[in-house]
């Protein structure tokens, strides 16, 4: 029996919607922050606190998504 993910288009699939979540993670903090700081009364550390964790997340999700292939140093043909 084969998994859904050894088939490349969900593959794909579940690779675009982890960029998505990723892309949200990144952006979304600092309307969060907004919202925390303005309507929850939080204090400005915490908020901030929060904000950052959020992005580290949202890059820690985007680096793992695209893989260590990218990361890596190409050889160069001599």
């Amino acid at each position: 029996m084969t998994s859904a993910t050894g088939r490349p288009e969900v593959k794909n699939f579940l690779k675009g919607l982890l960029v998505i979540m990723a892309g949200a993670f990144m952006v979304l903090p600092a309307y969060i922050n907004d919202l925390i700081y303005s309507r929850l009364h939080f204090q400005p550390v915490v908020a901030m606190s929060i904000s950052v964790m959020l992005f580290s997340i949202g890059i820690v999700t985007f680096i793992l998504v695209l893989g260590k292939e990218v990361f890596e140093a190409k050889e160069q043909p001599q």
